[in-house]
């Protein structure tokens, strides 16, 4: 009765220090070459034993009726039409009960959607198991240093990559060991005392296309573009010349998914400093409704090569105010200065006003009617900066995005620039 009263009194104070803090993840990278062939050999039948796991835990009549200890001890694994016991040697009891309760809570997950008129299926056998849980800090892992982490079962210290990136007096929860295309990541959770959140004051409206990805109401327009690499090329020709299921087969498969992922891993990092700059020093971010499916049609490659779906979306999740206008706002057609409308074709780059006669950029002017938009649904009166305070912001800007690789950030004013398009 005292040991519960122990645990449940742990518990509650935790669940306060918790109200407290923020909660981060952070994915750590195994360096391979300093790992032995034990170590290797071992991280490896993980993952098989692993899949032989979960393939068992599916093919039983009632799931949340197996143990929870660790007597599973060999599970029957199908090798072409039969059946053999192969034996788990590599995963720990904390492992299986880990990998047993995951796979009761995706069935419970199902169960909830189903309830709730959701068509859903089945869980599915699976070929390959993609990570582990890793629930106790202190037994299944443990951080030693600055540069190597200890994972149960392994006898080795596993040198890693990242750990440098989390800040001193962090409190290590709950981990994932993750096999991606041949690699292998130790995913981390940490709870750090929450920072105190400063809203900006800053107000801007962000106009997205194709010839400039991001134009925004300080006359900055963002251009990027990640193409598909020569590199991918000519493994999918390869791919195509090898037969199905071979070794080699699946040896460009990983390649193939690697290059992918280094393309996506591009595109993903800038996004994320683009919208970390924006959200850092403005308050209110608008933002039309576009529709990017749309675009894929017509402009397929262009899109790909861009991430702009990604941007709209993290964009609505990260700002503090974020203001989304209905696509089909003519901001194009409309004059920032007097209302105006008139009808604009593709080609037609500046926008010059037939009623009040002021000329601009074609994509700043549809950015400062979003900002104006936007401002105007929330009730909101847009903040005139000094053109000190512009001039100083609009330099920082194209400092910092300018120093994101692959990202390329000019004014739209250039000289000579409204001249030529005119």
């Amino acid at each position: 009765m005292i040991k519960n009263d122990t645990i449940k009194a742990s518990l509650k104070a935790t669940k306060e220090k918790r109200k407290n803090q923020t909660c981060r993840v952070y994915e750590l990278k195994i360096d391979q070459s300093h790992l032995n062939s034990e170590s290797k050999k071992h991280l490896h039948g993980l993952f098989i034993e692993a899949k032989w796991l979960y393939n068992h835990i599916l093919s039983q009549d009632n799931v949340f009726e197996l143990d929870f200890d660790d007597k599973i001890q060999e599970v029957p694994v199908k090798v072409k039409d039969v059946f053999e016991l192969r034996p788990l040697n590599y995963l720990s009891s904390h492992m299986k009960q880990s990998l047993i309760q995951r796979t009761q809570d995706n069935i419970r997950g199902l169960h909830e959607l189903k309830e709730n008129g959701h068509k859903v299926g089945k869980l599915q056998y699976k070929s390959l198991v993609h990570s582990i849980p890793l629930k106790q800090y202190g037994n299944t892992y443990k951080i030693l240093d600055k540069n190597h982490v200890r994972v149960q079962g392994i006898k080795q210290k596993i040198k890693v990559r990242g750990l440098k990136q989390i800040p001193a007096g962090a409190d290590f929860a709950n981990g994932t060991l993750i096999c991606k295309h041949g690699d292998y990541y130790l995913s981390v959770t940490t709870y750090q005392t929450k920072k105190e959140i400063v809203i900006p004051e800053g107000q801007v409206g962000v106009d997205f296309g194709l010839a400039k990805q991001l134009t925004l109401t300080n006359g900055i327009a963002i251009k990027y573009s990640i193409s598909i690499t020569p590199k991918l090329r000519r493994l999918c020709r390869q791919l195509s010349k090898q037969e199905e299921h071979s070794k080699n087969w699946y040896k460009t498969i990983i390649k193939l998914n690697k290059e992918y992922d280094r393309i996506n891993n591009i595109k993903k990092d800038i996004k994320n400093k683009i919208v970390s700059h924006l959200k850092d020093n403005n308050g209110t971010v608008c933002f039309q409704d576009e529709n990017v499916k749309a675009w894929q049609r017509i402009w397929g490659r262009k899109i790909l090569s861009t991430s702009i779906g990604g941007i709209i979306s993290t964009l609505k999740k990260k700002v503090h105010t974020p203001i989304e206008i209905n696509r089909m706002y003519p901001s194009t057609k409309t004059c920032s200065d007097c209302g105006n409308i008139q009808d604009m074709t593709l080609d037609q780059r500046v926008y010059i006003c037939k009623k009040c006669g002021k000329v601009k950029d074609r994509d700043h002017n549809s950015s400062n009617c979003i900002l104006n938009e936007g401002l105007r649904q929330v009730g909101t009166v847009r903040t005139e900066l000094t053109p000190v305070e512009i001039e100083s912001s609009t330099l920082m800007s194209l400092r910092y995005l300018n120093s994101i690789p692959y990202v390329k950030a000019s004014s739209v004013y250039e000289s000579g620039s409204l001249t030529a398009l005119a």
